[in-house]
C-alpha cells in the first residue's frame, strides 16, 4: 500500500559550510516555513544562529524537550499561540528539535486547522533514524505512552548530521540503541557492523550507518504506514521500554528512551532464544543482548540501575497490560526468530515475561 503522502526527504551535505539545516531548506524550492516550534535548547545554546533571527520577528514557539511536554496541556499552549499569532492553514509549521519535540509539534501541526503543510527537522539521533520518519505523532495520557495522536506523514524531512556535534554522550545512546532496533529486526549486515564497536563511536564516524538504519525505518513505513502489520516489528524492545518508562514517571526517576528501549530488547532476546530450539540462533540472540548490556553499561550505568529498581515485574506487567499494541488475546511483543527477521503480535504471558525478565536483567 503506498503512503497516504510521501514525505519530501532531503539530506544536507556534511561538507556544507551554511548555516544547520538551510541548505536543505533551499534545495526544498519551497518557501520558508511562516512558523516555528523549536527545541528551547537552541535559543539557550544558538548552533543554529538563523532561528533567533526568526524569533525577533516572532515566529517561533519554543518548547521544552522531555516527557513532562509529551502532554494534551503542551498541545493545547502550541494551538493557542497558533491563533493569537493568527497562523492561517494555508501556512507552513516547521518543528525542530528531537523526539520529543517532534511528537508534540507535528500533533499539533497535524490537528491545528485539520491540519497544515507540516516540515520535520530531526535534531537527535533519535530522530533522525526513527522518531523523524514515519509520520507518528502524540502525547502520553495518564501515565501511558503515545495513547493519542496520530499517524500524519510530514510534507519534508531535512536531516542535517552536522547538528549531532552538539549531542551528549546519553543521546548519542538513544539513538544508537533505536539503530540497534532496526539492525536486529530488519539487517544482518548492518547489525554485524555495529556489534563490533565495543562502546558507541561518536556521531561523526557513523554517518554511514545512520543513513542505513534510517532507509529501513523509511521502507517499513512505505510499505505499513498505518502499522496492520511489517511496522509492528519497528516496536521491538518497545512494550517493556515503555512500561518502564511509565514506572519511572510515577517515581520522578530520570530513565531515557533509548536505555528505557536498551533494557526492553535486552528482555526480548533473552525471551526470543527461549522460543528457538537452534542452538546457534540461541547464541546469537544472547550475544546480542550482551552487546547492548555493554554499551549500556558504558553510557548509562546509572540510569540503568535506577531503572531496574523502580519497577518489579508485576508493576511493569501492570504497565504492559495497558499498552495500545496489545489485542483482545492480551500482551503482544515482538520477537526474533533470527538476527534480522522480526515477527509481530507474539502473545507474552506473565510467568514468560517473569521469568525472562529476571534472566535478563539478573546481573545488572
Amino acid at each position: 500500500m503506498a503512503l497516504s503522502q510521501k514525505p519530501t526527504y532531503i539530506s544536507v551535505p556534511s561538507s556544507s559550510r551554511e548555516g544547520l539545516f538551510q541548505p536543505g531548506l533551499q534545495a526544498s524550492g519551497q518557501s520558508p516555513p511562516e512558523w516555528w516550534i523549536v527545541d528551547v535548547f537552541f535559543q539557550k545554546n544558538p548552533s543554529i544562529d538563523w532561528i533567533l533571527d526568526v524569533d525577533q520577528q516572532g515566529r517561533v514557539y519554543w518548547l521544552q524537550a522531555g516527557e513532562s511536554s509529551k502532554a494534551l496541556a503542551e498541545v493545547e499552549n502550541v494551538i493557542e499561540w497558533l491563533i493569537q499569532k493568527d497562523a492561517k492553514r494555508n501556512e507552513s509549521i516547521a518543528v525542530i528539535g528531537g523526539g520529543t519535540v517532534l511528537d508534540v509539534g507535528l500533533f499539533a501541526a497535524s490537528i491545528y486547522q485539520r491540519g497544515v503543510q507540516k516540515w520535520s527537522l530531526p535534531t537527535t539521533l533519535l530522530a533522525a533514524v526513527d522518531a523523524g520518519i514515519g509520520g507518528k505523532n502524540g502525547v502520553n495520557f495518564k501515565g501511558f505512552k503515545n495513547y493519542i495522536g496520530t499517524i500524519t506523514q510530514p510534507d519534508f524531512v531535512i536531516s542535517d548530521f552536522r547538528v549531532f556535534q552538539t549531542l551528549s554522550t546519553l543521546d548519542v545512546l538513544n539513538g544508537w540503541m533505536e539503530m540497534t532496533k532496526h539492525a536486529l529486526i530488519a539487517d544482518p549486515e548492518l547489525w554485524n557492523t555495529m556489534k563490533q564497536f565495543k562502546t558507541i563511536p561518536s556521531p561523526k564516524a557513523m554517518h554511514p550507518l545512520i543513513e542505513e538504519a534510517a532507509a529501513i525505518k523509511k521502507r517499513m513505513v512505505e510499505a505499513d504506514e498505518f502499522e496492520f502489520g511489517l511496522r509492528k516489528t519497528l516496536n521491538f524492545g518497545h512494550t517493556v521500554g515503555h512500561a518502564l518508562e511509565s514506572a519511572a514517571a510515577v517515581k520522578n526517576a530520570d530513565l531515557s528512551h533509548g536505555v528505557a528501549v536498551g533494557l526492553g530488547m535486552i528482555f526480548s532476546l533473552h525471551w526470543s532464544a527461549t522460543r528457538t530450539e537452534h542452538l546457534d540462533i540461541q547464541s546469537e540472540l544472547i550475544d546480542a543482548a550482551k552487546s547492548i548490556e555493554q554499551w549500556i553499561k558504558s553510557g548509562a550505568p546509572e540510569q540503568a540501575r535506577t531503572a531496574l529498581q523502580a519497577a518489579d515485574c508485576a508493576t511493569l506487567w501492570s504497565c504492559m497490560k495497558k499498552d495500545k499494541k496489545n489485542d483482545i488475546r492480551g500482551v503482544q511483543e515482538v520477537s526474533l526468530t533470527k538476527i534480522g527477521h522480526a515477527v509481530w503480535n507474539q502473545p507474552l504471558s506473565f510467568s514468560e515475561f517473569a521469568t525472562c525478565w529476571t534472566k535478563a536483567h539478573e546481573g545488572v
